[in-house]
């Protein structure tokens, strides 16, 4: 793939992961929470599914290469961290017991070995098994020639069978449920099977979108910037019409996939006509890092603290103050970042 690709893709990433972070702040307004769910968690997706077309463009890999490829770049770190969240939560147990109790550590344990998910550990068995499920589709229906409709018409069948499995059982309730723990072990299950089939038509779009990149003739900078801030500001301005989007607790309906299309399309063609960003690039090669640490390991907490603290010195309003937690969170990474890539690599799922 060329290196201009790599970098847009890099930052496109970058973004998404700044975005995340954001989300996460509490107190954010209703309005900007929507906006930023309806595309930021579909990015990632979508950029899989542009890799899946790239990597399939010049011959299709064996199936055991990818396999191992996409083992080790995500349930290896999903199994390293969630040993480290849970080994923080045994500590919590004994040293600060009205945090977490033993039912509690019971479910969450649960919750790790079901790919359930801590926190932001959800969407690593997620990627996984979405992926993996859209290589073999495209192996399937490779070569055929009307292999693209045939995939998509699939993709479309198996989603469409999801949202209607979690509109009848309502399980978008799912998290304030309390039943025994086998229970949970078979819901969870089921919770995971779902949230794969409602991420592939993200790939899907990602595998489109790099497909028609392919072979369109290339664009001017100033067209892809256009339409780049065009797309963002339909997808915005949508997203407020609609209700928020969550594919972690399947709040998820059919309108989301076009607002996020939109946003998303528009965020890449972005990325494409901006010159390259070292900062950006830096944040999407190191965004799972920060995707399983900003959060679970209260990075971001801490830092929301202490701005809380420094809005009583600085006056600011709140979304200056919650842009400033944003940066100064993803500053904090770096060490982290630093530390996991120089002496913990193997939990990154990487040989050196």
């Amino acid at each position: 793939m060329p290196k201009k690709r790599l970098d847009y893709l890099d930052m496109a990433k970058g973004v998404g992961i700044f975005f995340v972070v954001l989300g996460h702040i509490e107190y954010l307004k209703e309005s900007t929470m929507r906006w930023i769910y309806s595309f930021h968690m579909p990015l990632f997706f979508m950029v899989g599914g542009i890799l899946a077309y790239t990597m399939t463009r010049d011959g299709m890999p064996s199936l055991k290469e990818s396999l191992k490829k996409r083992a080790r770049g995500t349930l290896v770190p999903y199994v390293s961290f969630s040993l480290i969240l849970l080994t923080m939560r045994v500590f919590e147990l004994f040293f600060q017991p009205e945090r977490v109790n033993s039912r509690e550590l019971l479910r969450q344990l649960v919750d790790s070995l079901t790919g359930y998910g801590l926190h932001t550990l959800w969407f690593l068995p997620v990627y996984f098994l979405s992926g993996t499920l859209f290589f073999l589709l495209c192996r399937v229906f490779s070569g055929k020639r009307y292999g693209a409709y045939g995939m998509g018409v699939l993709v479309l069948a198996l989603t469409v069978l999801a949202l209607g499995v979690i509109d009848h059982f309502r399980l978008d309730q799912y998290p304030v449920l309390e039943r025994e723990l086998l229970w949970h072990v078979g819901m969870n299950l089921l919770i995971v099977l779902l949230r794969t089939l409602t991420v592939l038509p993200f790939f899907l779009i990602g595998w489109c979108y790099g497909r028609l990149e392919q072979w369109q003739t290339p664009r001017k900078r100033w067209g892809l910037l256009g339409v780049g801030v065009l797309c963002i500001v339909i997808g915005a301005v949508h997203s407020l019409q609609t209700s928020i989007l969550d594919l972690h607790y399947l709040y998820i309906y059919p309108i989301h996939y076009l607002t996020a299309a939109v946003s998303c399309i528009g965020l890449l063609d972005l990325m494409r006509a901006l010159p390259v960003s070292r900062g950006l690039c830096y944040l999407g090669r190191n965004s799972l890092v920060i995707m399983c640490t900003h959060g679970p390991m209260y990075v971001l907490y801490y830092i929301s603290l202490g701005m809380f603290f420094v809005r009583k010195l600085i006056p600011m309003t709140d979304s200056v103050l919650y842009g400033c937690i944003a940066v100064a969170v993803c500053v904090a990474e770096v060490p982290i970042i630093w530390i996991f890539n120089r002496y913990f690599y193997y939990l990154l799922g990487r040989k050196t």
